[in-house]
């Protein structure tokens, strides 16, 4: 089934976080499984950073980013739930971003386009669960990003949420990943089509967004699992100051593909959302905002998560314990590291099942 798309906030704008307003603003989604009668059976998905609104796809033989995990009898059971996932505003993938058309100017948004939170994002696929006339959902499931997404959730929303599902992420950015997304960013920013993000009518950045892809790929896998892929062997066929072991073939590889699949512009907005995210924003500290959380709360972490790391999954827990939150907490390694959550069904089997029983 194609991705559908909604068109919401026409008649009101959304006053976002940062004082703009944005409106008619596309949503694109898809939906699996059947609603039951009462439509008690709802869980939304919540993509990572460069996701979209299609976890799930058998079309062209190709895979959707959860797609062993979605069907009949698997942890995302379609004969027993029904589950909705959109693509994130900002985004690249059908919602409204930076590169869809500003109807003010009949151009591209660029570099106009304005600055965006998780909060933001939460409040538009809250707009989406209105218009697609759902009174509560059963569970918000999300990891990284949409694990950010699915707390964000669970605070706005306390008695429309029943259960909330974090896989590997924290409630706030550490300094290190900050670090490494300011400097994915200046690899953008600095490529000489970038343009100050109005390059939609010429060249897209697109050596700078690669390399920002390299550096990003490294924080989501782990050094056993590279060391088990590649070692240190080279290519038959190597560039002294390119590629010339396989790990580098793999990243350029990586970098390559990205391009036929995100928007510069988008990655940079998402990824200052992704640093920006804290869950006391609105109130007067972190634990009066986790203190409205009555959902059932579980949180999975990677031991060896290079991205959200362990100590800063610890402090989540803290966090959610000290203000009262229900919470069932997991941890394992995984030779994925933090993309474990996308690729490592065994490990996440149980812990999905359980959070949302």
């Amino acid at each position: 089934m194609a991705v559908q798309k909604v068109t919401l906030f026409t008649e009101q704008p959304l006053a976002l976080i940062f004082g703009e307003q944005l409106d008619h603003i596309d949503v694109a989604y898809q939906t699996y499984g059947t609603l039951n009668a009462d439509k008690s059976n709802v869980i939304l998905l919540c993509h990572a950073l460069t996701g979209d609104a299609e976890p799930y796809f058998a079309e062209n033989n190709q895979n959707g980013w959860w797609q062993q995990f979605i069907g009949k009898g698997l942890a995302f059971d379609t004969s027993k739930y029904f589950f909705i996932c959109s693509n994130v505003l900002g985004g690249c993938k059908g919602s409204t971003g930076p590169s869809s058309i500003n109807l003010k100017s009949g151009k591209p948004f660029g570099s106009q386009f304005p600055h965006i939170t998780v909060q933001d994002i939460v409040r538009v696929q809250k707009a989406l669960i209105d218009y697609l006339q759902i009174p509560h959902l059963h569970a918000v499931i999300g990891g990284s990003f949409g694990g950010m997404q699915a707390t964000q959730w669970a605070i706005y929303y306390p008695d429309f949420v029943d259960n909330v599902v974090n896989l590997c992420s924290s409630l706030t950015f550490s300094a290190e990943a900050i670090g490494f997304n300011h400097v994915m960013r200046q690899a953008i920013v600095n490529d000489p089509n970038f343009n100050g993000g109005d390059y939609y009518d010429g060249e897209p950045p697109e050596k700078g967004l690669a390399i920002a892809r390299m550096l990003g790929m490294l924080t989501y896998r782990t050094d056993i699992q590279l060391a088990k892929a590649f070692g240190r062997a080279r290519k038959a066929e190597s560039q002294f100051w390119g590629d010339y072991f396989q790990v580098e073939s793999y990243l350029s590889y990586q970098g390559k593909k990205f391009l036929d699949r995100f928007d510069a512009n988008s990655y940079l907005h998402l990824l200052r959302a992704l640093d920006l995210y804290d869950p006391a924003v609105g109130f007067d500290n972190l634990k009066t905002a986790l203190a409205r959380i009555k959902a059932r709360y579980t949180l999975v972490a990677v031991t060896n998560d290079q991205l959200f790391k362990l100590v800063d999954l610890h402090k989540t827990k803290t966090a959610l314990d000290q203000a009262g939150v229900e919470l069932q907490y997991y941890e394992f390694a995984s030779d994925y590291g933090h993309d474990a959550f996308l690729v490592d069904y065994d490990a996440f089997d149980s812990k999905i099942r359980s959070g949302i029983a």
